[in-house]
């Protein structure tokens, strides 16, 4: 699958965003007790991390972290953060590549990424490759019923970085102009399942207006006093897929086995 323009990478998660940060990572920790326990090691593998403001919160369920991303600026803030931990790989590499060893890790994340990637279905192929028997895939999107389009959209030569209401819901129209695709339930179930792997559970996260609220003169960090309702509408059915502007899913691969050595 492949969108019509060049993706743009979305913004990193600044680390002042800790709401938004904590609820990805919390949907992410409560399927980590579903990793079978047959290995003498547990290994981690986020996809896309970014500065690794989010991996770091997940990252002590494990023995061994590998965290990748294409973009060699925020590695470097990552590293700095990191402070030379000594279970930690933190490497540029391609979520379409991973160049790491079939069935490696038990435990795999990818947040707000696979919307970004020129080749989606060359990226979920690498992730199921690289997961172990038994284990877990977390993956968090957009939502396309969300009603506004988040990342811009690019029309000619012409960038606009605004936010495009309703434009999610117009599909033909979304995937021609905008720099970030957005997902339904059912084909990011397709993505996956397809390949294998058996979905354990959906969850939506709310927007937290924390990127917004640290500009000046930001007319969406007027909106943060919703927060608490919109937090309460995750739990709503209907209503969470509207509110939701983050789609989370686990995965889980067939089979019980250790992964492979290093």
């Amino acid at each position: 699958m492949e969108i019509q323009n060049v993706p743009v990478t979305g913004g990193t998660a600044p680390r002042h965003a800790w709401r938004t940060a904590n609820k990805l990572a919390g949907f992410a920790l409560n399927w980590v007790g579903s990793i079978p326990c047959d290995s003498e090691r547990r290994r981690y593998l986020d996809v896309g991390c970014g500065n690794g403001f989010i991996t770091e919160l997940v990252a002590p369920e494990f023995d061994d972290v590998v965290a990748i991303d294409m973009e060699e600026t925020r590695l470097q803030d990552f590293r700095s953060h990191a402070n030379g931990k000594s279970n930690f790989q933190i490497l540029l590499m391609s979520a379409a590549k991973i160049e790491l060893p079939n069935e490696f890790f038990q435990f795999i994340t990818s947040f707000e990424v696979l919307e970004h990637v020129p080749d989606l279905d060359a990226s979920v192929r690498e992730m199921v490759r690289v997961c172990s028997p038994g284990g877990i895939i977390v993956i968090s999107v957009p939502h396309v019923w969300f009603p506004f389009e988040n990342h811009g959209v690019q029309i000619g030569t012409r960038f606009y970085g605004r936010k495009i209401p309703l434009l999610p819901y117009v599909r033909p129209l979304h995937r021609k102009y905008s720099v970030a695709r957005v997902f339904s339930s059912a084909e990011m179930d397709r993505a996956f399942v397809s390949g294998g792997m058996k979905l354990l559970g959906t969850s939506y996260a709310s927007p937290q207006f924390e990127r917004a609220a640290a500009q000046a003169n930001s007319w969406e960090g007027k909106f943060s006093f919703l927060r608490g309702l919109l937090d309460r509408c995750e739990n709503i059915p209907g209503l969470r897929a509207l509110t939701g502007v983050s789609m989370l899913k686990a995965y889980q691969k067939p089979g019980i086995g250790k992964a492979v050595s290093a």
